[in-house]
């Protein structure tokens, strides 16, 4: 990793170089700033290696001896989106999954983990969702492995038997239902879920991506038989990735996984293909009314972009000037400014199967109005006024030291390839990537700005107390009311 050292280097480097200059934008006195080096541009990752195993999966390794861990990422295809009637069951089978074995139960399993100081879990199959509360939908659920170098070989054969002879124990069951009623029953009155479930009703109004979460009424449908199914229809290798990372040569990775996963076998199971619509034409705002609520959270979107689309870069840095960290404009303006909320951001979901922009702040029920009125000014800035030159130079750096400083660590780079594989991106995607970055223009930023932050056409989800909210929010659009089911 001596290019990621170098790099950091010269960032750090870069984060002490001072100018007597002050430049000044909105909301924001800037007294100096970090130039950005020429040679943190010229970026080029250590490369993977790619191995197929005996049993479909496509294993990608990325060798690093700097310390004397391994981190492994297996994908398979359960998902959210395959639950069909009973939402939740992909959750429940991976949760199901980690509490018994034919030879360990749930005790045995989480004491073996802690002797061994490793993190092994089975992932629902989330992908990047809307804010808090629900589940997002995903393509694919993963099994983790996170362990000290030594002790790889224990915690591989833990994992194997995890994935491999899972027992369903029908009193964890009955356990786990217990907690989950329990849990959705105080989830019921969280904002943030509410929010989060109108928001994926009313992008993705068509398909599985609408119901992406345990319902009290699935939860009371579910049986273990039902987890049993799904366990062995969709946890199979079925040709896919799997990452590997850290203190392991590809020899050894590729040994270690046909040994301990050489009884795991199925297949091929057909990919999750869901259509990208166009963004919804009509501004609108979805009411979800809670009598007596001192808050009002405010959810902004519309469908948007998708990760391979050539405009995504400068979605990015479009977006690190309007919503992203403490120096874009809707921290310093909506926030520091105006001090209508603790936390606002906004951001670009896009995944298979999700495609969005979204941007959410929870407010005092009587500063709904102007909050919501300067939040879409805010909007309207990034898309109709050319953004002064300084801002968008410091968010251009911004992004490329983040980018620069996750090359420390194996992980994140193996991340990024995997990113590469799924989405397909050219080879030298991520050596050109801080480049790409830095060439982004003023232009470019109205451009899509313009395209894909919504004004005109603005999806309004409003949570809170209908009576002194109601009347207000019909001057942001036509108002369609839903009720807390």
């Amino acid at each position: 990793m001596k290019t990621a050292i170098a790099i950091c280097a010269m960032v750090s480097a870069c984060g002490f170089a001072q100018e007597p200059e002050a430049n000044s934008f909105r909301g924001m006195v800037r007294l100096n700033r970090a130039p950005v080096s020429n040679e943190v541009l010229k970026v080029k990752l250590p490369r993977p290696v790619e191995r197929q195993l005996s049993n479909g999966l496509r294993l990608v390794i990325l060798e690093s001896h700097r310390a004397p861990t391994i981190a492994l990422t297996i994908s398979v295809p359960s998902s959210n989106l395959r639950d069909g009637a009973t939402p939740g069951l992909s959750e429940a089978t991976a949760a199901l999954m980690m509490l018994g074995t034919t030879t360990k139960n749930a005790r045995q399993i989480s004491e073996a983990m802690a002797d061994l100081g490793t993190t092994v879990s089975f992932g629902a199959g989330g992908g990047g969702g809307g804010r808090g509360g629900g589940a997002p939908a995903g393509g694919s659920a993963t099994i983790t492995v996170n362990s000290l170098t030594e002790n790889f070989d224990a915690s591989m054969a833990l994992m194997s038997d995890i994935l491999l002879r899972p027992s369903f124990p029908a009193d964890e069951f009955e356990k786990w239902r217990t907690r989950q009623r329990s849990q959705l029953e105080q989830s019921r009155t969280q904002p943030n879920t509410l929010s989060s479930e109108t928001l994926m009703r009313v992008l993705y109004p068509s398909d599985a991506r609408q119901f992406t979460r345990l319902t009290l009424e699935s939860l009371n449908k579910l049986t273990r038989e039902n987890l049993i199914e799904h366990y062995k229809k969709y946890y199979v290798p079925s040709g896919e990735l799997a990452g590997i990372s850290g203190d392991i040569t590809p020899k050894d990775a590729v040994a270690k996984l046909e040994q301990y996963l050489a009884g795991w076998k199925g297949g091929p199971v057909a990919k999750i293909t869901l259509p990208m619509a166009a963004p919804i034409a009509e501004k609108k705002v979805y009411l979800v009314s809670r009598p007596g609520s001192v808050q009002t959270s405010l959810t902004l979107a519309n469908r948007a972009i998708e990760r391979t689309n050539a405009d995504y870069i400068a979605c990015m840095v479009m977006n690190q000037v309007l919503g992203s960290g403490p120096a874009a404009r809707l921290f310093r303006i909506i926030r520091e400014e105006k001090g209508y909320t603790y936390g606002v951001s906004s951001s670009f979901t896009a995944s298979r199967q999700l495609q969005h922009f979204s941007s959410a702040m929870s407010v005092r029920t009587e500063v709904t109005e102007p909050a919501l009125t300067d939040l879409l000014k805010e909007f309207a800035e990034i898309r109709n006024v050319t953004v002064p030159k300084e801002e968008l130079e410091g968010a251009k750096r911004t992004l490329v030291a983040s980018f620069a400083l996750g090359l420390e660590n194996p992980a994140q780079v193996l991340q990024r390839w995997m990113q590469q594989r799924e989405f397909g991106l050219p080879e030298d995607y991520w050596d050109t990537y801080a480049e790409k970055i830095m060439a982004i223009t003023a232009a470019d930023v109205a451009r899509v700005a313009k395209k894909y932050v919504p004004y005109d056409n603005v999806q309004i989800i409003a949570v809170g107390d209908g009576d002194k909210i109601r009347e207000l929010l019909k001057k942001f659009g036509p108002v369609e009311e839903k009720a807390v089911e």
